[in-house]
Parts: structure tokens; sequence; C-alpha cells
């Protein structure tokens, strides 16, 4: 599968998430624009208002995957939950992102479940709510528990994909052996 580099929340190196207590991580922000937070949007016509898009309608709808890199360890019942989140453009004169709404959540898992080379989270691309959102600015946040902390673990990719690729099937059980 070929991806464009701008479609992946995680780059090249793998995001740790060994940090202080209660601590997260959040990945740059993804602007649907392309030219960056801090930027102001290029011309474009018929809007007199500032840019947002909803990229969760339409016929074909994106998915996002984060894969964990290193297993997570700790010393303290760390849990992370992964929360995929929206922003609206602030408007001049930073152009920044505005204020994060989490569209989609997972649940809460324990180092136990944060095994090296597997899925944390995979959400079809949710449309934004409220309706009047209007992001321009998408990211991927990962929130620590309260007083708790990861001695090692990592994120080593989170990405858009526009096709399913059901990796996760690869650890299905089989129904034939091979004599």
């Amino acid at each position: 599968m070929l991806r464009d580099a701008l479609l992946s929340f995680v780059g090249p190196t793998p995001l740790s998430l060994v940090l202080g207590l209660g601590v997260g991580a959040a990945t740059d922000p993804y602007d649907v624009l392309g030219v960056g937070p801090g930027n102001a949007p290029p011309g474009i016509i018929g809007n007199a208002t500032l840019f947002g898009s909803d990229l969760g309608v339409g016929a074909f709808k994106n998915e996002l995957v984060v894969i964990v890199g290193t297993a997570f360890t700790t010393s303290d019942s760390a849990t992370l939950r992964v929360q995929f989140q929206a922003a609206p453009d602030a408007g001049t004169p930073t152009y920044q992102p505005g204020t994060w709404v989490t569209l989609e959540q997972t649940a809460d898992m324990t180092a136990a479940q944060l095994v090296a080379n597997t899925y944390v989270a995979r959400f079809s691309w949710p449309p934004v709510f409220p309706m009047t959102l209007r992001p321009r600015f998408y990211r991927l946040n990962f929130f620590v528990a309260a007083a708790t902390q990861f001695t090692a673990g990592t994120i080593s990719n989170a990405f858009i994909t526009t096709v399913r690729d059901d990796y996760s099937m690869a650890q299905a059980s089989r129904n034939y052996t091979v004599s």
C-alpha cells in the first residue's frame, strides 16, 4: 500500500509515550488545506469565511489506523486512550487550530493490551459533531490517566488509508491443516 507522507500523523520517527505523570501526547495537526498551521488559507473562490471541511462524509470514507511500535510497560497501572480530534481555524492573525473536539476515541487500554506491532485504534473517519464545527485541522491525542505513566512504549504508525487492509485477519484461526 502506498501512502502520502502528509497522510501520516506519526512521521518516520516513532512517537514515544514515555512522559511525565499523567502527561499524554498529541500529534502534529493534519491541515486539510495542506499549507500547515500558522499559514493563511489560499484564496478559495466563493468562500468569504474561514475554510473548514468535514472529511467524514461522502461515498468513500477514509480509515485511520494506529499501530504500536515498542510494547508498553508501566509500574503504576497506566492506561492509554487514543482520541481522534478536530479543530476549526482560529483565523487571523495566527491561523492556528481552535478548540479541539474529540470525534472518536478508544476505551482505556492497559499495558498488557499495548503489544508491539498491534493495532490499538482503527476508526472509519467519522462525520464531525457538532455539525457547525467545520474543521480545518485534525490530530490524534494520546490520553494517559492522571498520576500514571508508561515506562516504555511508542506509536510507530498512525496513518490515513483509503482502503481496509485487514491486517487483523492475519491473526485469525485457520480451518485447515497442511499435510
